[in-house]
């Protein structure tokens, strides 16, 4: 009898071995990996979304800005840093704590002509600039080699077949590898000839609103209000929540999913630091190949860039930033329809999910491929003005955004959906003085961009 509480202890341990063995088989953590695993599980919405705002109108916009005005604006990026997490975290905490999107929220709460307007403008904005996207990746295959044709149909076929037969985490991990791309970025600043350290850094904590005298102050001011507010724009809010929704995360998580979305804007605002640095350092100052810079007169399209530094940096160098600029382009024009195809479906309660097949979310599916479809084809079409397209769906965002911005920090305020996560009066303070001031700009933008000769010279 002095045998059995041995033999029981015995038997006992040989079962939880088994259990454990079990567990392991079925993919089973150990405890002290419990919390690594839980990050895994919840990390991708925010670093996707912060990495998709570096689109090709990104890439063009932060090239243009290192060569027109050097290291002048980086000053710039700090409050662009700032503005960016807050915006995603109030998004991020009302799915998380919701389980809703966005425009479902936005229907409930402000009824169903609000969600209109913005579906409406959504749709029209992200297929604009969806054909915009795929300017990108054909501008950036075709550095290294692609025919247009090919890189057009290609890369949408790739998009289109990754979305419909994979599950959603391998959609999210392909997106999180598109994402590795832009390291391209940071690698090409290095590669860069007589980088000044000293001046980087003061200009990035200086503020400095000098310009070169070529550059009227109307066309400064425009420069600014596109820098910054290219970092911030409404598809990314609204891609942010859904996926959050669509990936199940809940309350429970939200301080991994703060995590992920604070690492995510600072990696992404990191990148586009390095891409005006990379163009300030090689194409801003005279060269034999520039003899006068490009200082006041910038560059015409992120390809343009790209093909400058060959001449100056190496053509390692200029693959490295066309790696960057497919891989860019790549995920927005996978992201932009998958956030239009959220937003439609959440303000007519349609099933939208990644995980769904076509028989059970067919609106989803359907408005997913006709704008990568649209966006493809249109870009095959000889002559058409792009630049024309992105400019006016830069004004639909630009009229959308303080809207979007109002709305988010209503819901955010409002004890009913989120309780003691609500935003508390610091956090009001700092996110109600962005959306102003993002408020302005963008009026400022979208008026300038109508009335181009209104702030004159």
């Amino acid at each position: 009898m002095k045998t059995a509480p041995r033999q029981t202890r015995a038997l006992r341990r040989r079962a939880a071995e088994a259990v454990a063995q079990r567990r392991e088989r079925r993919g089973g953590r150990p405890r002290r990996f419990a919390g690594l695993w839980r990050y895994l599980a919840v990390i991708g919405p925010g670093i996707i979304v912060a990495n998709a705002g570096n689109d090709a109108g990104g890439v063009f916009t932060y090239s243009n800005t290192g060569a027109k005005y050097g290291y002048s604006l980086l000053w710039a990026f700090l409050p662009i840093a700032v503005a960016l997490i807050i915006t995603q975290e109030m998004v991020a905490r009302l799915g998380a704590v919701t389980g809703k999107g966005l425009m479902d929220l936005i229907r409930e709460r402000f009824g169903v002509r609000w969600t209109l307007f913005a579906a409406v403008v959504v749709l029209i904005a992200n297929g604009g600039t969806t054909l915009a996207e795929f300017a990108g990746v054909a501008g950036g295959l075709g550095l290294l080699g692609v025919p247009l044709p090919v890189a057009v149909i290609g890369s949408a076929a790739l998009i289109g077949v990754v979305v419909m037969r994979g599950n959603r985490r391998l959609v999210e991990r392909i997106f999180l590898a598109l994402g590795l791309t832009f390291v391209s970025y940071i690698i090409t600043a290095f590669l860069a000839p007589h980088l000044q350290w000293s001046a980087i850094g003061h200009d990035l904590v200086v503020p400095n609103l000098g310009h070169p005298s070529s550059v009227p102050t109307g066309a400064y001011l425009v420069d600014l209000i596109a820098l910054i507010g290219t970092s911030i724009t409404p598809y990314m809010q609204l891609f942010l929540q859904s996926s959050i929704v669509d990936k199940g995360t809940h309350e429970a998580d939200l301080k991994l999913v703060r995590f992920d979305v604070i690492s995510g804007s600072l990696f992404a605002v990191t990148v586009a630091m390095f891409i005006v640095i990379t163009t300030a350092a090689t194409l801003f100052s005279p060269s034999v190949e520039y003899p006068h810079g490009l200082a006041g007169s910038g560059v015409a399209s992120a390809q343009q860039a790209a093909s400058a530094l060959s001449p100056l940096v190496g053509v390692h160098a200029q693959q490295l930033f066309a790696v960057g600029l497919v891989g860019a382009s790549l995920l927005a024009a996978a992201v932009l329809p998958l956030s239009t195809a959220f937003v439609i479906c959440e303000a007519f309660g349609a099933e939208r999910s990644v995980q769904s097949s076509f028989a059970d979310a067919p609106l989803f599916f359907t408005l997913f491929i006709g704008i990568l479809a649209i966006g493809a084809g249109i870009m095959l079409i000889p002559g058409v003005p792009i630049a024309g397209v992105a400019i006016g769906t830069q004004t639909l965002d630009g009229i959308l955004l303080p809207v979007l911005l109002v709305f988010i920090i209503i819901l955010a305020n409002d004890r009913r959906l989120l309780g003691r996560r609500c935003n508390g009066l610091a956090y009001n303070i700092i996110a109600v003085t962005l959306a102003a001031v993002l408020a302005v700009l963008t009026t400022t933008l979208v008026v300038t961009t109508v009335f181009p000769g209104l702030l004159g010279g």
